[in-house]
């Protein structure tokens, strides 16, 4: 009977740790790559103004026009590499940028927003990825030389109903190089019951607008591409317990018949 039960309890442990994984399912976020610039006014290489998909992001007021300047602006942007981004856009041929001129800086955070279909369900785990660009200085199609040295930092945040779920605020500050991306990833996982369980989900791209003391001269610029969220189920405790359960039974019939 001893042996029974280490039996027993080796497989539980196996049941644990080789239950199938439920697959990740992408969630649907509209123009996660900026690509789309239908009915968007361009100028050269950008374009300026709220994107497809996107609102801006404006808690202090400071981003009069609605993102599209005179001294605040959200928008686009195809890179030709190796100007501004060593290698061109993390996805595709465009980025999304938050970019204000020298001298504004420290005013308050911009950026952009998107609020989603999907909503949060329970026993979910969320996983968002978004690539962040540190942006080289170079000189625009139009002719101007843009200083865009340093980095003002950045925030990721992950919104159920307009609420902070998770947010990456600025984690890899330093460890991007002028011209290249990395990438920031954040998670959440719901139980049985939430507070915000239904309520729409929600991503915010954000410039933080910090002044860097080795580059107070610069431009102020932070670069986002290929946003992606995925929602993997998480099996119900209730359900793990059914099937260690059943396990049981199973081996009592198999060693006791």
């Amino acid at each position: 009977m001893y042996r029974i039960h280490i039996v027993i309890v080796a497989f539980l442990a196996h049941l644990n740790v080789h239950a199938p994984d439920a697959s990740a399912e992408l969630v649907t976020v509209i123009n996660s790559g900026f690509e789309d610039i239908s009915g968007e006014s361009p100028f050269n290489e950008f374009t300026f103004g709220p994107l497809n998909g996107w609102d801006l992001y404006d808690p202090d007021g400071i981003a009069a026009g609605g993102g599209a300047g005179a001294t605040y602006y959200i928008g686009t942007l195809t890179p030709n590499a190796p100007t501004n981004f060593t290698a061109g856009a993390a996805e595709g041929q465009r980025v999304g940028i938050a970019f204000n001129f020298a001298g504004s800086g420290g005013q308050g955070e911009y950026g952009m927003q998107q609020t989603l279909s999907a909503t949060l369900q329970a026993n979910t785990h969320y996983q968002l990825d978004v690539e962040i660009g540190n942006i080289a200085s170079g000189i625009a199609q139009n002719g101007d030389d843009f200083n865009l040295n340093g980095f003002p930092g950045y925030r990721v945040d992950l919104l159920a109903g307009g609420a902070v779920l998770d947010q990456d605020d600025n984690s890899l500050s330093g460890s991007i190089a002028e011209g290249d991306f990395g990438t920031s990833s954040l998670s959440f996982t719901t139980g049985d019951t939430h507070s915000l369980l239904g309520q729409a989900l929600g991503i915010r791209l954000v410039n933080l607008n910090q002044i860097d003391l080795m580059y107070p001269g610069a431009h102020l610029e932070v670069d986002f591409d290929n946003v992606r969220l995925n929602a993997t189920a998480v099996p119900e405790p209730s359900s793990l317990v059914l099937l260690a359960l059943g396990g049981v039974v199973a081996f009592r019939r198999l060693f006791l018949a």
